[in-house]
């Protein structure tokens, strides 16, 4: 129920020709919520200085638009933009947040058949 009101307008980019590093912010305010809020209810727990917590929350920024690039780029572990057009082409595999390891043991991990980056020219999309 609640995938159809929050997280899906993020996956109305589902084509490589549609991924741009402007769809790592196109999300629902409550998906943009629920994905941030981990920094700040890990933070009274796990104490670390101010500089680094600023510092892992922009390598976040930095990693969501790696992986909306939609080009053929992998660091594995890290998953790339390569793992994520297959997550946004066919929406039950490669969940990973920011690693591949976890798709790998819980049964999600999809290895791309091939390249999966854009060829031709970018299309833009409007939202309904």
């Amino acid at each position: 129920f609640l995938y159809k009101y929050i997280p899906l307008p993020h996956h109305i980019y589902n084509r490589p020709e549609t991924l741009t590093p402007w769809a790592s912010i196109a999300f629902h305010p409550l998906d943009g919520i629920a994905q941030a809020s981990p920094y700040v209810w890990v933070a009274p727990f796990v104490p670390c200085h101010y500089l680094c917590h600023i510092g892992l929350i922009f390598f976040t920024a930095i990693w969501a638009t790696y992986i909306h690039d939609s080009m053929d780029w992998n660091i594995d572990p890290i998953m790339g933009s390569k793992y994520h057009t297959v997550h946004h082409t066919h929406y039950i595999y490669n969940y990973g947040q920011v690693f591949t390891f976890c798709d790998k043991i819980w049964g999600t991990y999809r290895l791309p058949d091939g390249p999966t980056g854009t060829t031709g020219k970018r299309k833009s999309q409007k939202m309904n």
